[in-house]
Order: structure tokens, then C-alpha cells, then sequence
């Protein structure tokens, strides 16, 4: 079947169903009710009789719906590190949607301030969410938090032969690295702001993936992200692309930290509306360097970029490359883990 005859889209690794994504909104239609009950059968077979039992109550446990904090932000009784804290557990206590469904359908490629729209909508509804849903929620809530900068850190790892994908929304406050997120498990997404280096937080994630017996593929990393929920401007999901196991992680590490001082020394962090992203100032094909790189005026109007700088490392130091690839190659990949 069709997304359009079916109302879902069926995301796959190979000849594995790994969820699906409803596509025709809320409230669910019956026929996804039933392919997301059935799913559920087919993932655990020895227990078809208490799911159909489950299918078949008539009276559940209460709901309690959680109250976003939408003004925690530009609170100035809290701390940063009580602001993350709080944003962390309201995500959590959303909780991680087991159902096989993706409730809501969300393009990654389209503007900041669809996908803010999409958060409001999630977090009104407050059903259960996978990472990419909570990784918008985050970039909602985080907004206007003077000195924060968010980025996507994406994973793609690989266990018994199927590939999986998960995104958190990485952070950094003055010098110091976490995230926030989902996972099934703990040490998969939120990190508090304790890493002095962009690297050791990543090499922290890789280490918690090997513990469940994945191994990491790549490691994308994306340009920081306005502060502002009505921009414009796209995500640029891809600046730093790293291949753990084709690359040692001493190359890696270093390649991760350069590139980071470099946007540092760009201003690049400084991501308040009207600061541009290199892909702006920079000639197509040049390698991006701190030097010669004109700031604009801060109150005129910057195009969004419609290029972004991705870094690509290898076995090989002096092939490391920093290249320009157009937001439109960049697929529109649902993201999702399960370890």
C-alpha cells in the first residue's frame, strides 16, 4: 500500500520494519490503529493474548498530562543547569513511545519555524514521543536562553546487521558541552553540561553505544540554531560528518574541536536572528577559515543559507575535507533508535 492509500509510512532497514510514521494526523484512523496493534503482535508473538486484552479494555488508568514549560527560558530565578533539567524532564515524562507509530509527521527539511509549529502541536496533544519529536520540543523550549547554543548531534549505528538512527540536541554554554533528548536508555540522551570538548561528549555516546553492542557509523553534527521560533532559515543538519569506525579517534577528536573553535572564532554561536551561517559569506568550493570572513551588520537582513559546510574525516589526517553540499541533497532521513 501507499502512504496516501495507507494514511502511514513504513520505515525499514533493509527487509526490517523498524516503525512507522503516521501521516494522515490526528485522531488516528483505524486502519493505523490496527497496523500499529498488529505491529505490536508481530514484535512480540508469545504475547498476542495480553495485547488483544490491552486492545480490548474498556477502562484504562488515569492520564496525567504534564504542563510544558513554555516560559522557563527567560526565567530568571532558575540557573541554566535547573532550566535543562527541567526541559529534560518534561520531555521525559511525555514518555518514549513504544507503540511502533511515529505520531506525528514531521520534514525535517522545511523552516524553523514549521517545526516550532509542529512542538506547540506535540506538546498540546502530550502523547507519547520517539527522539526527533523530542529533539523539536527541546529546540522550542531552549529558546531565548541567552548564551546557549543548539545544534543537532545525529547518530547512525548498526547492531546484528540493522541500522538505526537516533538525534539529540546538543548544547554548549560558554565552554562546556551536554544534550538533551530520548532514548530507550538513559545514557542516550540527556548529558549535563559537564564536557569541557564537543569530542568528549560525542566519545561519551559512542562508548554508552557500545555498551549495547552497537557500533557507531556516523556522526553528523549541524551548525548552531537561531534563537528565534518564526525564522526562516532551515536547519543545517550536516557541517561535521565523522565515521568512528573508519576513523581513529585521536584524527576525529581533533578534527571535531578545530572545526568548533573555528565557528567559535566566526561567531557562528552567536545564532540571534540575524547572524549568518558560513555558507553566507563564503564563496562555493572555498575551505572555511576564520580569516577574511566579513561580519554583517547585526540589524540588516541575512538570507538564509541555502548551502551548508560539511566536514568529512578519514583514516587519513590530510584528506580531511570541509566542502559545501546543498540543503536540497540532504534526505529527509526519520530518525529512531532501539538498543
Amino acid at each position: 500500500m501507499t502512504v496516501k492509500s495507507s494514511g502511514y509510512e513504513t520505515i525499514r532497514s533493509g527487509d526490517t520494519t523498524l516503525f512507522y510514521i503516521n501521516r494522515s494526523g490526528l485522531p488516528l484512523t483505524e486502519q493505523i490503529k490496527d497496523r500499529m496493534w498488529d505491529f505490536c503482535k508481530e514484535q512480540y508473538p508469545n504475547n498476542e493474548t495480553e495485547i488483544q486484552n490491552i486492545k480490548n479494555a474498556k477502562e484504562y488508568l488515569p492520564i496525567i498530562v504534564p504542563d510544558p514549560p513554555y516560559h522557563i527560558a527567560n526565567n530568571v530565578r532558575y540557573t541554566i543547569h535547573e532550566k535543562l533539567q527541567q526541559i529534560q524532564n518534561y520531555v521525559q515524562r511525555l514518555e518514549y513511545n513504544y507503540t511502533g507509530m511515529q505520531f506525528f509527521d514531521i520534514q525535517s527539511k522545511r523552516p524553523v519555524n514549521y517545526l516550532m509549529d509542529i512542538a506547540r502541536y506535540i506538546m498540546t496533544e502530550s502523547l507519547p514521543i520517539k527522539c526527533f519529536e523530542a529533539f523539536i520540543i527541546c529546540l522550542y523550549l531552549t529558546t531565548g536562553i541567552t548564551g546557549l547554543d543548539r545544534f543537532n548531534i545525529s547518530f547512525k549505528s548498526r547492531f546484528n546487521g540493522t541500522v538505526y538512527r537516533h538525534v539529540i540536541l546538543g548544547l554548549k554554554y560558554h565552554q562546556n558541552y551536554g544534550s538533551l533528548g530520548v532514548s530507550r536508555r538513559k545514557d542516550l540522551m540527556y548529558k549535563p553540561l559537564k564536557y569541557d570538548k564537543l569530542s568528549a561528549l560525542i566519545d561519551d555516546f559512542i562508548l554508552a553505544y557500545k555498551k549495547y553492542g552497537h557500533d557507531v557509523l556516523k556522526v553528523k553534527i549541524g551548525l548552531p540554531i537561531v534563537h528565534d521560533l518564526k525564522s526562516f532559515q532551515t536547519i543545517i543538519w550536516k557541517a561535521i560528518i565523522v565515521s568512528p569506525t573508519k576513523t581513529d579517534k585521536i584524527d576525529y577528536s581533533k578534527e571535531i574541536d578545530k572545526n568548533t573553535r573555528i565557528w567559535r572564532q566566526m561567531n557562528m554561536y552567536e545564532t540571534f536572528k540575524s547572524i549568518p551561517s558560513a555558507s553566507t559569506v563564503q564563496p562555493m568550493g572555498t575551505t572555511i577559515t576564520a580569516a577574511g570572513v566579513a561580519q554583517p551588520n547585526r540589524l540588516s537582513y541575512v538570507k538564509p543559507p541555502l548551502l551548508s559546510a560539511t566536514v568529512t574525516t578519514t583514516k587519513n589526517p590530510s584528506r580531511s575535507i570541509c566542502r559545501f553540499v546543498n540543503i536540497d541533497e540532504q534526505k529527509n532521513i526519520p530518525c529512531a533508535i532501539r538498543v
